[in-house]
């Protein structure tokens, strides 16, 4: 299921929901108020992982950004 990113035109925030493809967004719901009043974000994916060892599985050490580790585990939607 992919990630998608919302902002909240009534309270302002982003958030972010792990969302089945096959999901209503005009039912999307703000995690932090309630209001359905929120949009859908542009976002982007990139990786750039440089390689340092040709076995084994890749490390936190191999990425070039080690604060995306640091990031909130997203909410699901049935959660909410």
């Amino acid at each position: 299921m992919p990630l998608y990113e919302y902002h909240c035109q009534d309270c302002q925030k982003d958030f972010t929901l792990l969302q089945s493809a096959s999901v209503k967004k005009e039912e999307t719901r703000c995690d932090e108020c309630g209001s359905g009043n929120v949009e859908r974000k542009f976002s982007t994916f990139a990786s750039n992982v440089q390689r340092t060892s040709k076995s084994g599985p890749a490390t936190m050490n191999d990425y070039p950004n080690k604060n995306v580790f640091k990031l909130p585990i997203p909410k699901l939607r049935s959660e909410l």
